[in-house]
């Protein structure tokens, strides 16, 4: 469908714009100019095709098949944890980095566990602790170590890096001390995690992550996980307004970030929020400050909705 609405979408204006110049000029060159538009078409086409084929998984003697669209990285990102890498996603918020590593368990046939990281995150949070009668409390990381599955350390770097250094040994090692004794991996443990910056502290807009460890970094495999132009423009939906929501969002991110530089996230979750109220039958205008520029800087405000009116009126 995503295949058949984009090629009636451009090849329409295509064939129109081709057929009404040559019914007006009639000449030769217009043969080689309507293959050319039609070779451009069709190799956008191709294209698209080729981002929504079914993916096909063999793992372990079990086969699947992956369908819909996926991140540009995301075939790396399942090689990466299918030969048993423990590999850190970088990006943005609001890329999807997240649910690729639940796709990738899944697509795998993995359990999935999965903690978000904070300041308050300790130790026990990950390792589990005894209590007081003797009883050892597991989490979700230890089921994972020891029964096999893809365990998600969500939001790494905005973690203590003395707590993650936890996992220095459990990683390179194949096995770890938990209060209860050493553990063994299992075989099938497998773990990604995420981030907004590379582990280098506060970026510019991500000014609350803090530096990890060189020795905890150097057990990943890194990959940089970006805004993927052809998820966007699945959440903004197929309909008309949807598809101008999308033309504002990506004008008012190069204006807030390129130009303004100013300390705001414009993420596709922006897209998809917006089309949604768009869909629900909310004005541009009460959208605009619900899904874009609630977070803008009062400063920057009038200039960055300027830019968003002139995109959905473009």
């Amino acid at each position: 469908k995503e295949v058949t609405d984009f090629a009636v979408e451009n090849f329409k204006p295509a064939f129109v714009e081709a057929l009404t110049k040559l019914n007006s000029e009639a000449s030769d060159t217009l043969t080689a100019e309507i293959r050319e538009i039609l070779d451009t078409a069709v190799g956008d086409v191709m294209a698209l095709a080729e981002t929504v084929r079914p993916i096909e998984i063999k793992y372990q003697g079990k086969k699947k098949s992956l369908k819909g669209v996926q991140h540009s990285q995301f075939d790396n990102l399942l090689k990466l944890v299918g030969a048993g890498q423990a590999t850190l996603l970088v990006g943005p918020a609001g890329t999807g980095k997240s649910h690729a590593a639940e796709t990738v368990a899944d697509s795998l046939s993995l359990s999935f566990h999965a903690i978000s990281v904070g300041s308050q995150t300790s130790k026990s949070d990950l390792a589990g602790y005894m209590t007081a009668t003797g009883e050892y409390v597991r989490t979700q990381f230890r089921e994972a170590y020891e029964h096999g599955g893809l365990f998600l350390l969500d939001e790494a770097d905005a973690g203590n890096s003395n707590v993650l250094i936890l996992l220095n040994a459990a990683l390179s090692n194949g096995k770890m001390a938990f209060p209860d004794g050493m553990v063994n991996a299992h075989p099938d443990f497998r773990m990604v995690a995420t981030a907004n910056t590379y582990g280098n502290g506060a970026s510019r807009q991500y000014v609350g992550r803090n530096q990890l460890d060189a020795a905890t970094l150097d057990r990943f495999a890194t990959l940089e996980w970006n805004i993927d132009d052809r998820i966007e423009e699945s959440l903004a939906g197929t309909s008309a307004d949807g598809k101008r929501w999308l033309n504002v969002v990506r004008a008012v991110r190069k204006k807030v970030l390129d130009e303004l530089e100013l300390r705001v996230v414009i993420s596709p979750r922006a897209t998809q929020r917006g089309a949604i109220a768009l869909e629900a039958g909310l004005g541009f205008e009460d959208v605009l400050k619900i899904a874009l520029t609630g977070n803008i800087p009062a400063s920057s405000q009038k200039e960055v909705e300027n830019v968003a009116r002139a995109a959905w009126n473009k």
